[in-house]
């Protein structure tokens, strides 16, 4: 592996180790302690007709034979030798190992098709599912992938060879075979899909004792690695380095992933889900991560030592993904996860994510230091998607059935017969009509929000159809969210539009999180107007990803608007009757901030909160110990918010704040409503506030009132004021977007890559070094340290040259930096210098 990520024994000096003090339930994974060696008999797939170089129609059938042979014999391991075997769909066996036997060993998925430059086959089709709809279709379908088994046991895929979704066309352009999107769902529950492409690469269900160790995978699809309902699973030494999800533990139970790297820009690295792929609630259980890596490099540039950052967004368009999390499937729950000794590089934080009605719990995060972090270090989220299954009044199989019991989310409907189960309603939620526009002078970028005429729609086959709280009927109750412990925890260079956030609902809150010994420094510069105006600002980047095709993308400079929607692109502002000499006018309020209980989450879904370090919202039993948060450039905003905390000490918190500024600022709410019912007409507002909680006298404490409603509420008989702009309430920012300065310290000048060099004694090594800036005209100033003796380098032409001698054979590293005036970035090369030749 990579120096670059041996973790296990750098990362525990990298942070102040507290006491293991816990009353956490700490998780024993696989209790696989020591990986197997390869199992014989060994059947190598050439004496089975598979060929390096061969069609992959006749290496597909040399492979499988080759299975089939093993399972036969009553068990061994299947051998690829030297050499690289494209192919279709590999069918596992229980008791029959996959092993790539050297790093010159290459399993190649195979293109689809029969035409011009396709491979003459398809991969197995997506089998029948009769719960597709209630997750994203790649959760509901195995069969269509390059390797995979389906109650299966005993079975270890292992290295050092690779596993390859792509290829490269006659220019040296990447081409991503294993495709990164779903196949069509079927229209009826009882189909199964048709012969064709493939969206993973290595995909499990209903299996046990699989152990996966040491081998490489690049670009695998929607998704690298997919376990569902896996019993006893260690992944121990291998690196993924991909297009989507690294890899996804979906309802298992018992796994233990160590000592590898999972590098993912577009999706999430290492993740827990809890989706109804299986057709039974099953909760995730005994999860252990330990001394791993997750990151967002470029794909494919992290398995050749290059660690490329030319792509600067997800196709989400925020920062790079790459990291821990779970969810954002969460019918089922998890309990018992330890995470412990891991290095976020270049990706998202930590993120678990509770929507669907499941309960997560016994979680702990510790030892683990994370670095260039593009969203909030730390995001812990309870909300209420409600994705579930639900009987409905229909026998018929529709996947998405009209006239039923929801209005909104219809594949989440089964259909009302035994064959599928009984899945009674157990509450129900509205279903919004959100098509009114917003003018907003000076903005580019319009939007709409819930109709104020008729906010919500009527089911006539509820059971209460004239009811608009009756749309949608649910499966699951509301989620739950506590017991978790992070500790010992470093963050270096965080985005500063996103702070740690711990967001429950109203009367359903997180509870009992423990942060201990936490140190998080973000790069700053937001202003509280900026949590003001929640400007939708995008300018367009083209680059040229590592091995890839030039592109370009969209960059939001502050609020993201694929996630951030509706009502929680509105600015923060208020109707105030008595300004303008009694016609009313329009205040800022940064801490009105919208619940958006029903949408993805990510935490960019809130726009631009108004604390930089931690936004605490209905959380209960919140316990900060040694926990400092920092800036690198001024910050205006508070370092934190807490919003409806109750019964929590802050006693052990220090926190920079900018002159004037207060370091906590505590918010009473009079017009909260339960959740999902926020825009119902007349429902009696209640009254939030922080309560039982113990803060450190040192710190300055602010108290503030939100006398509002939620932007974007309806004006009804119990507030009859706008909340939202409009043609009779017009509403300007003060510079238009398109004159609006760019915060710098959201995107950094980036290096371009300068791979380490090697040069012979007594030669010449010239090279360039050049950055990237995102904001036109900015000038950049870029300086040398660490330069060995008779080395140069030249910051107007940005040349470095040298010539070493003989005595100065062996390791040199040199540090680049480059500065917009804002922050310097720096990046180190390693120069080799051999003997002369």
């Amino acid at each position: 592996m990579n120096p670059r990520f041996i973790v296990a024994s750098l990362l525990v000096a990298a942070v102040t180790v507290a006491p293991a003090q816990t009353n956490i339930k700490i998780a024993t994974g696989s209790g696989l302690l020591v990986t197997p060696g390869v199992r014989g008999p060994l059947f190598d797939i050439t004496k089975y007709g598979a060929l390096p170089g061969g069609s992959a129609l006749q290496n597909q059938a040399g492979i499988n034979a080759a299975i089939d042979a093993a399972a036969k014999a009553g068990g061994g391991t299947v051998v690829i030798p030297e050499g690289t075997f494209k192919t279709y769909s590999i069918r596992l066996q229980s008791n029959v190992g996959l092993h790539l036997a050297n790093k010159n060993s290459v399993l190649q998925a195979a293109v689809a098709g029969t035409g011009e430059h396709q491979d003459g086959g398809f991969y197995d089709a997506p089998e029948e599912n009769p719960y597709v709809g209630l997750q994203d279709h790649a959760h509901s379908h195995w069969k269509n992938s390059l390797i995979y088994g389906i109650g299966v046991r005993n079975v270890m895929i292992s290295g050092p060879g690779l596993i390859d979704g792509s290829s490269k066309d006659a220019t040296g352009t990447t081409v991503n075979v294993l495709t990164r999107d779903d196949p069509r769902e079927p229209a009826l529950r009882n189909m199964a899909g048709v012969p064709g492409s493939a969206n993973k690469a290595i995909a499990l269900k209903n299996s046990s004792n699989i152990v996966f160790r040491d081998f490489r995978l690049k670009n695998g699809g929607h998704f690298a690695i997919l376990g569902t309902a896996v019993n006893r699973w260690t992944i121990d030494g291998i690196i993924v380095d991909t297009n989507r999800d690294a890899i996804d533990i979906d309802t298992c139970q018992n796994v233990t992933a160590r000592h590898s790297v999972f590098n993912s820009l577009t999706d999430d690295a290492l993740v827990m889900k809890g989706s109804f792929g299986a057709g039974r609630y099953l909760m995730s259980r005994n999860i252990l991560f330990e001394d791993d890596t997750v990151s967002g490099y470029d794909a494919g540039s992290v398995l050749d030592g290059v660690y490329s950052t030319q792509k600067r967004i997800a196709v989400d368009r925020d920062g790079p993904t790459g990291r821990v999390k779970f969810g954002t499937e969460g019918t089922n729950g998890l309990d018992t996860v330890t995470i412990r000794r891991i290095l976020f590089d270049r990706s998202r934080g930590f993120a678990l994510e509770s929507v669907d009605g499941a309960e997560l719990q016994n979680i702990l995060f510790t030892d683990v230091r994370m670095k260039h972090i593009s969203s909030s270090p730390i995001f812990i989220d309870l909300a209420d998607r409600g994705r579930a299954p639900v009987t409905g009044i229909s026998a018929k199989d529709d996947v998405a059935p009209a006239n039923n019991v929801r209005l909104n989310d219809p594949g989440w409907v089964l259909p009302n017969t035994a064959a599928y189960g009984k899945y009674p309603p157990m509450r129900y939620v509205p279903a919004y009509d959100k098509t009114a526009p917003v003018p907003i002078g000076g903005a580019t970028h319009p939007f709409t929000i819930v109709n104020p005429a008729a906010p919500a729609r009527l089911n006539p086959h509820s059971i209460q159809p004239d009811d608009p709280r009756f749309a949608n009927a649910v499966g699951v109750p509301f989620a739950k969210v506590r017991h978790i412990e992070i500790r010992n925890v470093v963050v270096e260079d965080a985005d500063p539009r996103y702070p740690i956030l711990l967001s429950g609902l109203v009367d359903h809150p997180v509870e009992d999180v423990s942060i201990s010994n936490l140190s998080v420094t973000y790069r700053g510069g937001l202003t509280m107007q900026d949590a003001v105006d929640q400007r939708q600002i995008n300018d367009t980047y083209t680059y040229t990803q590592y091995q890839a095709a030039s592109a370009t993308q969209s960059i939001p400079w502050l609020v993201n608007t694929f996630f951030a929607k509706n009502e929680a692109l509105l600015p923060r502002i208020d109707w105030d009757p008595a300004a303008n000499a009694g016609e009313g006018a329009w205040k800022n309020d940064s801490y009105n901030v919208p619940e958006m209980p029903r949408e993805y989450p990510e935490p960019s879904i809130l726009g631009i909160l108004p604390a930089y370090g931690i936004y605490a919202r209905h959380v209960t039993g919140l316990k900060l110990s040694g926990v400092q948060l920092r800036f690198a450039v001024r910050e205006e905003r508070p370092a934190v918010v807490l919003d409806d905390v109750a019964a929590s000490r802050l006693t052990g918190l220090t926190a920079q704040t900018a002159t004037g500024v207060p370091a906590i600022v505590e918010v009473i709410n009079t017009r909260k409503r339960e959740p999902d019912q926020e825009f119902i007409k007349d429902t009696p507002y209640k009254t939030t506030s922080v309560t039982g909680v113990t803060i450190s006298p040192q710190l300055k404490v602010e108290r503030v009132t939100v006398d509002q409603p939620s932007p974007g509420t309806p004006p009804d008989s119990l507030y009859s004021y706008p909340t939202a702009p409009s043609a009779q309430h017009p509403y300007r920012y003060a510079i238009a977007d398109d004159a609006y300065p760019r915060p710098l310290t959201v995107y950094r000048p980036s290096f371009d890559t300068i791979l380490h060099r090697s040069v012979a004694a007594g030669d010449s090594l010239t090279f360039p070094v050049n950055a990237t800036t995102l904001v036109p005209g900015a000038k950049l100033i870029y300086s040398a340290t660490g330069l060995p003796a008779g080395a140069t380098f030249d910051p107007a032409t940005r040349i470095f040259t040298w010539k070493p001698t003989a005595r100065q054979r062996g390791s040199h590293a040199v540090t680049f930096t480059v500065n917009d005036g804002v922050l310097p970035e720096s990046t180190v090369v390693t120069l080799t210098v051999l003997a002369a030749k």
